[in-house]
């Protein structure tokens, strides 16, 4: 696939070294149009963000650099600026978690989700 677009392309060329993507997850990224997206959020001021970071790449310079904004969550069916609630967003994630377990083979399992731990060494 060529990127026609030099922001575009630079953008993702970027993100695939920052990131340390795969052909695969560099393929999800453009099939789910990450780099429109940012551009279509919060307005004028994020765009010239997203475009800065498709010439100079992300540069860590506070804590909040290190966590990844917008969080999307398409490969479990949640559409974008639809409210969620935390336990509706548990829910998913663990049946996509026992999922792939599953799709694992013998050797894995699947306990379950919230189970208590007892600690008794008092290093933890």
């Amino acid at each position: 696939m060529i990127i026609q677009d030099k922001d575009k392309r630079n953008f993702y060329e970027k993100e695939c070294i920052n990131e340390n993507w795969s052909v695969r997850e560099l393929r999800r990224q453009l099939d789910t149009s990450l780099f429109e997206r940012l551009l279509l959020s919060d307005g004028k001021a994020n765009k010239e963000k997203v475009l800065e970071l498709s010439k100079d790449g992300q540069i860590i310079s506070k804590p909040s650099d290190i966590v990844k904004q917008p969080h999307v969550f398409e490969f479990l069916g949640i559409k974008e600026q639809k409210p969620l609630l935390e336990k509706d967003l548990e829910y998913k994630l663990i049946r996509h978690i026992e999922d792939f377990l599953l799709e694992l083979g013998k050797g894995f399992m699947f306990v379950g989700s919230q189970q208590r731990i007892t600690l008794n060494n008092t290093d933890y």
